[in-house]
């Protein structure tokens, strides 16, 4: 099964009641089928303004654990990269989302480099098991 080779698994969600039970689930269906794997809970569309359904106290109550990472809503920044093409982590460098997905990324460049091979060695990970396969198209007749 694919997911006994799991180092880390980002588990987005938002703040809200259906998405708490949808959490729980995703928690603790990874604590019995990968427990070595690190899960990183990364709460996404989180307004700065407004009035929540849920707080974010009782949301990690519910969940019984800490939210690792908050991706602040921010639209303007998203049209924004959209109109540039590009992705908003490199449109929104200096944002607090753009900083946000930085050390989000950080995090799973440090968990994939825990007791994994890398690539360039021939190790056993998914990714050099999908570098070594090479799909042989037919080459056209002139």
């Amino acid at each position: 099964m694919l997911v006994q080779d799991l180092n880390a698994v980002v588990l987005v969600t938002e703040i809200t009641l259906a998405a708490a039970r949808d959490c729980i689930r995703f928690l603790s269906w990874f604590k019995s089928h990968a427990p070595q794997a690190s899960v990183i809970v990364v709460a996404n569309k989180v307004a700065s303004s407004g009035v929540p359904e849920l707080s974010r106290k009782d949301f990690e109550a519910s969940i019984e654990r800490k939210i690792d990472f908050v991706l602040p809503l921010d639209q303007k920044l998203a049209a924004q990269a959209a109109k540039l093409g590009k992705p908003v982590a490199e449109a929104g460098k200096n944002a607090k989302v753009g900083q946000a997905l930085h050390a989000l990324a950080g995090r799973l460049i440090a968990a994939s480099s825990d007791g994994e091979d890398a690539p360039e060695t021939g190790g056993t990970s998914l990714l050099s098991k999908l570098g070594s396969l090479k799909v042989k198209l037919p080459k056209k007749k002139a």
